[in-house]
């Protein structure tokens, strides 16, 4: 197997944001910057994305006819907004994320946008990922040990067509591998690079 990069240009910045994305992007800031100023135990990793950046890289996509299917996964969704940005474009969309807290507040937010998109606490990692001890040692902010999460979900790793994460600085090479050990052949996974924007690649 391998992976495919496929580069996305720059005037994806000129995409217009439909009226209940900026709503919901604004919505998500207010309540994480609360969070993040009144909450003590604020998870030390804990940053957040560029959320219209990753709305016009979700309309370019569709623009493109890039996807082979409707399920959308966010991988590490902390308030989940890739997934609602998802579920707004009509996905069957879901998050993972191994900090309850943030499974919370996720699910608040999904109630004040009416979305039916579902989250979930666990680890994101398939069962049956070889060498996962060894992809995973440099790997400090994200829990590297196989969950059952994807029982609870009703769908395998390889049943999703779109998966986003945001990894921490370092770590995007353990969210390829896990991709590309448990994602289906042609699936995307859209990362955030921070300065460097968003990478995509598809699993060959």
């Amino acid at each position: 197997m391998a992976l495919q990069t496929i580069k996305i240009p720059d005037e994806i910045k000129r995409l217009p944001h439909k009226p209940v994305a900026t709503r919901l992007i604004r919505l998500a800031r207010e309540r994480i910057d609360a969070f993040m100023a009144g909450n003590d135990s604020v998870t030390e990793n804990f940053v957040t994305c560029d959320f219209y950046l990753l709305d016009q890289s979700l309309t370019w996509i569709e623009q493109n006819h890039l996807l082979t299917g409707r399920r959308f996964c966010e991988l590490g969704s902390g308030f989940g907004v890739a997934a609602l940005l998802a579920g707004l474009r009509g996905m069957e969309s879901v998050g993972i994320e191994i900090e309850s807290n943030l499974v919370q507040q996720a699910c608040d937010l999904a109630d004040a946008v009416d979305l039916p998109t579902e989250f979930y606490c666990g680890s994101f990692v398939p069962r049956g990922v070889s060498g996962i001890l060894e992809l995973g040692r440099d790997v400090e902010h994200v829990e590297t040990h196989e969950g059952e999460v994807y029982e609870e979900i009703g769908l395998e790793m390889d049943d999703f067509d779109l998966f986003f994460a945001f990894p921490w600085p370092g770590e995007h090479p353990f969210f390829e591998a896990v991709f590309e050990a448990g994602a289906a052949v042609n699936s995307l996974l859209l990362t955030y690079r921070g300065r460097d924007g968003m990478d995509l690649v598809r699993k060959l």
